[in-house]
């Protein structure tokens, strides 16, 4: 069953969300059952959310590389979660979602920057 997973990750800002994601290598490294990956600015705070194949999929990548890769930028909260399992998917769009998200990584950051 597909789940959420959804993250809220104070001390991160855009910036050092960006080095987390290039340093994560999603896209030569995808992690498995991994569907949607959506993060957006808070106050104070980076809010992700993700849509997962299955929980264990979602669990597998928050130990197995996201807690090391969010304390590599510097974040001392632990890090919390919640995952539920998913209802309803709604993209009437699907090219512009394909448009947007063709890569793990915003369109402003540069090549140069995603080495770093």
């Amino acid at each position: 069953m597909a789940v959420v997973l959804y993250t809220r990750v104070p001390e991160l800002d855009l910036a050092r969300y960006d080095r987390m994601m290039a340093g994560l290598e999603l896209d030569g490294n995808p992690p498995a059952g991994a569907i949607l990956h959506i993060a957006s600015e808070g106050v104070g705070a980076v809010n992700v959310c993700e849509v997962w194949q299955t929980r264990e999929a979602a669990e597998s990548f928050v130990e197995r590389r996201l807690r090391e890769a969010i304390a590599a930028q510097g974040v001392k909260e632990q890090l919390s979660y919640r995952i539920e399992p998913l209802h309803n998917l709604f993209a009437p769009d699907m090219d512009i979602v394909g448009r947007i998200g063709m890569s793990s990584l915003p369109p402003n950051v540069s090549r140069t920057a995603r080495a770093s």
